[in-house]
């Protein structure tokens, strides 16, 4: 059997074990302690430092989008400039094509008007030397009747003019007609020979049927 002396020895070596047992757990809790305390400060760190790179990263951002657009504004004002600049330089063209367009739009409008008038003109001629032959026709028609009314009561009766007078008076219109290249109108050849519009009207008629005038238009030309 183990002596008083052992058994004391024992219980002291067993006291000491777990004082150095309970000094180690000490020691444990303490560096476990001071382990999360440094972890924690290293992650307030950490973090502290992610907040000022997120910082500097948006502070960059903001100056790389400002400077993006300030570039974008700037390139905008000089493009509204150029082409300001460059319809200022055209603007006078066109305004002196829109002139030129409208001065011969008023020319065409003024010509087309001319060209009705003259129209209308040449309509109311034809009109009124189709009148004057009508009514030339109705004054022979009234002196055939009174001719022959006169021939049935035995009264006098004008002669005609004879056909060399009528033949001398062809050769005269020709003549008249070949000295007037640009034509003449039937109103002037009844004042210059003095004879009705009837008799004048026969004599262009014998001529053109000779083939010596020919009419355009309201003018007689000789050939």
């Amino acid at each position: 059997m183990p002596t008083r002396e052992e058994m004391r020895g024992l219980g002291e070596e067993i006291v000491r074990s777990y004082e150095d047992r309970v000094s180690g757990i000490a020691e444990l809790r303490n560096t476990v302690e001071l382990e999360l305390k440094e972890f924690q400060n290293s992650r307030i760190a950490m973090g502290r430092e992610l907040r000022a790179d997120l910082a500097r990263s948006v502070a960059d951002i903001k100056t790389a989008v400002g400077t993006q657009l300030k570039e974008l504004d700037d390139a905008h004002a000089t493009m509204s400039k150029e082409l300001k600049a460059d319809l200022a330089k055209v603007r006078p063209a066109l305004m002196e094509e829109d002139r030129k367009r409208q001065s011969e739009a008023r020319e065409f409008m003024g010509e087309l008007g001319r060209v009705v008038a003259q129209g209308k003109a040449a309509v109311n001629a034809q009109l009124k030397e189709f009148a004057d032959i009508q009514a030339g026709a109705r004054d022979e028609w009234q002196k055939l009747t009174a001719t022959m009314q006169a021939k049935r009561a035995g009264a006098a009766v004008a002669v005609a003019p004879s056909p060399s007078v009528e033949g001398e008076l062809l050769n005269r219109v020709f003549a008249y007609l070949a000295n007037h290249p640009d034509g003449t109108r039937m109103t002037e050849l009844e004042q210059v020979f003095g004879v009705p519009r009837i008799q004048m009207a026969r004599v262009l008629k014998s001529l053109m049927d000779q083939n010596k005038v020919q009419k355009r238009g309201l003018l007689y030309f000789a050939i």
